[in-house]
Order: C-alpha cells, then sequence, then structure tokens
C-alpha cells in the first residue's frame, strides 16, 4: 500500500523523519481532513443543484491549504528531496493552481483538473488518516473515525441516491445504518444507493466490533491498572512491616551485646 502511494505522490511524511516534522505534519493533519470533509459538502451541493458550484474564495482557500502544508512539511523535513518525490501531487496541484488564483489564467479544463486532483489528494489524506485512527487501540481516535465515516457517508448518500432530500436525511441514515440499528424510515431506492448501502453496512459492523473491543480494552486496563495500584500498596506495606521488625530485631541485638559488654 505505501508503495502505491510513493507511485501516486501521496506518501505524507516519512516514518524516519525527525519529531519536529511529524508533531507538525499531525497538526496539520487535522485541517486537511476537515478540508475533506468540506470539499465532499461542496460535491453534494454541485450534485443537488442545477447550477454548478462556483466559488473561487472557497476553492483558493483549500488550494491555500496545500501550499501551507507542503510549505511546512519541506522547510521541516531532514530529507526535502524525498518529501516532494513522495508528495509530488501536492507539487503538481500548487503548480497548476498558482496561475489560476493569481488571475493569470481562466482556463476551465484547468480549474476542473486542479479540483479532481485536490479531491483525490484529500481523499488520500482522511483515508491513511482514518487508517490511523483505527489502528490505535483507544476509545477517542475509534469514536472519531466513526463519526468521519458516517459524514462522509452521509453526504455521499445523499448525493447520488433520490430518496434522500437533504445531507442530514443521509447523515441520519448513515448512523443508524452503521449502529446497526436500521429503523427502515429512509432506506436507498437506487441500485448504486444499494450497493453503496452494503458496502456502509460491512463497515459499520467492522467500527461496531472495533469500538466494544476498544471499551473493553480500555475497562481491563483499568482493572489491571487497580491491581497493580493495590498490589503495589500491599508490597509497600509488607516491606514496610520488614522494615520494623528488622529495626527491632536490631536494637534487640544492640541490648544483647551492651549486657555481655557489661
Amino acid at each position: 500500500m505505501q508503495r502505491i502511494l510513493n507511485i501516486l505522490g501521496l506518501a505524507g511524511l516519512d516514518d524516519t523523519e525527525n519529531d519536529r516534522a511529524k508533531l507538525w505534519c499531525k497538526i496539520l493533519e487535522w485541517p486537511m481532513m476537515a478540508a475533506g470533509l468540506w470539499l465532499l459538502a461542496l460535491w453534494y451541493q454541485g450534485l443537488s443543484s442545477t447550477e454548478p458550484f462556483e466559488n473561487r474564495h472557497l476553492e483558493l482557500g483549500l488550494w491555500s491549504m496545500f501550499v501551507i502544508e507542503t510549505g511546512v512539511l519541506t522547510l521541516l523535513a531532514d530529507d526535502r528531496v524525498r518529501y516532494l518525490r513522495n508528495n509530488w501531487m501536492n507539487v503538481v496541484i500548487i503548480a497548476l493552481g498558482l496561475p489560476i488564483f493569481l488571475g493569470m489564467s481562466t482556463y476551465g479544463g484547468a480549474i476542473r483538473l486542479v479540483r479532481i486532483l485536490i479531491l483525490l489528494d484529500l481523499t488520500m489524506h482522511m483515508g491513511s488518516s482514518l487508517q490511523r485512527l483505527l489502528s490505535q487501540n483507544s476509545l477517542g481516535p475509534t469514536f472519531m473515525g466513526s463519526a468521519i465515516v458516517i459524514f462522509m457517508a452521509g453526504f455521499m448518500i445523499a448525493g447520488i441516491d433520490p430518496a434522500f432530500d437533504s445531507a442530514s436525511d443521509g447523515i441520519w441514515w448513515a448512523w443508524v445504518t452503521v449502529t446497526t440499528v436500521g429503523y427502515g424510515d429512509l432506506v436507498p431506492t437506487s441500485n448504486i444507493g444499494r450497493m453503496f448501502a452494503g458496502i456502509l453496512i460491512l463497515i459499520g459492523i467492522g467500527l461496531i466490533s472495533l469500538l466494544t473491543a476498544s471499551i473493553a480494552a480500555m475497562t481491563i486496563e483499568r482493572a489491571e491498572a487497580r491491581n497493580a495500584h493495590i498490589t503495589n500498596q500491599d508490597e509497600k506495606m509488607r516491606i514496610e512491616h520488614l522494615e520494623s521488625k528488622l529495626s527491632s530485631i536490631e536494637r534487640k541485638l544492640d541490648l544483647l551485646l551492651l549486657d555481655k559488654r557489661s
């Protein structure tokens, strides 16, 4: 998988990089994930509207985020050439967007290409971030990953299936589907919507398993920590008791030695 990401220019920061670069990579990761959700919302609005969505300021904001992320991580990386080589997609997006957003070019095809590349890049950002979150044995990150899946699925089903009138309906349907509740008040009617629902059901089973495992692991860790604390307290009391006995024996020995000398 990592080799494919390297080829696509979406590999991110190398694991051997310095701690400062890794820290800033994590800091910038969350705005990029938010931008991915933002882009999904724009995509949904464009599909549900008769007129294509056009907002140069929003597109400039998305493009600027790539400039900031790439610039900061390039400056902080130990091997800057390797970082740029493994993330050449960011460089392409910046290079194509520069003349467009500076007003030097208004070519519609270039704008559409930049949008596609940004969508691809942000999708991989969200996918890799979600994978890292769910790979951790922690309840908080697992809940965060589940929420991201639900919001993404809600916007996507609202855009591809006519049975959903709004993104809020889609998010509600994704929520009851992922949690395996299934009220049945909203159901996809198109073939592509049903296919998407089938995939989300499988993802939901996996997420519920992850949440259950995380809760169980957290409970076991707390119980083990509590037992370890009790054990440490017992051992400390035993040691103090032994020390007091040793002190008493030493005092008695000292008294015996004094009696013998006298």
